[in-house]
């Protein structure tokens, strides 16, 4: 959801005209939001609203009697999340059903829905990113800091299996097709470089999920990344984002994080320089896996690899597409020198790496 902890606002914060059209929205609905407060409820903005692409957030502090009360997001989704909302609220109502007895792993909690626009009233859920956590163990050392954020790393894999190990509802729609999306994907990329022999290596990789079926279908969050890894200490993890859940192959959320966890530092592709080491992409990796594998065996290996090297592939396209846009003089030079050689070298170390969820290798730790 993208609710990362904003800083104390100030006393007064000048409302944008989106923001002040719902405050006249909301006001009237507010105690049926909070029909538990006793007492005059009111609201004003705690922040400036972020107005990215895939969603709207509008932040909002609920007044009682004038006192502060409860944070809350208005969250507006956008292009392919703005789907149904209803089906959305009862997905959320269902996670945090699920995660009841489970105290340190946490579905965002959903107030309501408004109809016209279509939005979600949500509670704000406290905490930082898992990406802002990585950031102290751009090393892997046994500092304080890098132990935290490898203990929200294995929380957060033990958040996906928990949520594999639950039935989908039976509304839940399937997922697409991951072949039929590869052609398209292949053709974006053929006019910036791509060489032909890489082509064929990716379509290797990615062909071994034709003869792949899930005979059980499991929940799948549809957008399990670093970012939507909300961390709040002292051990606790919440899920943001589940516009795009649907159900299928529970390696398709473990393949899109390991494809993530290779995103990690994006300015380190237009860079050139490695900011996060391969021992640590790798022993992140083997983190996660653990916390998945202890509540749930991983799905087979191949499978994974496949579904993170579909994903790679489709981050190519978007960061190629982008520099295209914005750098026209230079943007083949800067493609084929910096973008393409980042996506080929990650795509050759998901093709290399274990994906074990057993012992982390103590002996390859970074000193």
């Amino acid at each position: 959801m993208g609710n990362t902890r904003p800083d104390q606002p100030p006393a007064r914060i000048r409302p944008t005209p989106q923001q002040k059209a719902w405050m006249v929205r909301l006001r009237p609905a507010l105690s049926q939001f909070f029909p538990e407060a006793t007492g005059a409820l009111d609201l004003r903005p705690s922040g400036p609203p972020d107005l990215r692409s895939y969603s709207r957030l509008f932040p909002f502090t609920i007044l009682l009697d004038g006192l502060p009360y409860a944070e809350i997001i208005v969250k507006v989704p956008q292009g392919r999340k703005a789907g149904d909302v209803n089906r959305t609220f009862r997905a959320y109502k269902l996670l945090a059903k699920a995660f009841t007895k489970e105290p340190d792993l946490h579905a965002p909690e959903a107030l309501g829905i408004w109809e016209d626009p279509p939005a979600l009233i949500m509670k704000r859920s406290p905490g930082d990113p898992l990406y802002i956590r990585l950031k102290e163990c751009r090393n892997w050392s046994i500092d304080t800091g890098c132990q935290l954020a490898q203990h929200f790393v294995k929380q957060a894999g033990r958040w996906l299996g928990r949520l594999h190990s639950l039935e989908p509802p039976p509304w839940a729609a399937p997922a697409p097709d991951p072949l039929e999306q590869m052609p398209h994907l292949l053709e974006r990329l053929r006019p910036h470089g791509i060489d032909p022999y890489e082509e064929k290596r990716i379509r290797e990789q990615i062909q071994t999920l034709s003869h792949r079926s899930v005979d059980n279908p499991t929940p799948l969050h549809g957008d399990f990344t670093l970012r939507n890894v909300l961390c709040h200490l002292p051990q606790h993890v919440t899920l943001l984002d589940t516009e795009l859940a649907h159900q299928g192959d529970p390696a398709r959320d473990i393949g899109w994080f390991l494809a993530a966890l290779h995103m990690i530092d994006k300015w380190q592709i237009l860079g050139g320089d490695m900011v996060y080491t391969r021992a640590v992409i790798r022993q992140t990796s083997a983190r996660f896996l653990q916390g998945y594998a202890s509540i749930r065996s991983l799905p087979p290996t191949n499978a994974i690899r496949a579904y993170a090297s579909l994903r790679l592939l489709e981050r190519w396209g978007d960061f190629v597409e982008r520099e295209r846009s914005r750098n026209i003089a230079g943007y083949r030079i800067l493609i084929i020198r910096r973008i393409n050689q980042h996506f080929i070298r990650s795509l050759t170390e998901i093709a290399r790496e274990s994906l074990s969820g057993g012992g982390f290798d103590e002996s390859s730790k970074m000193p």
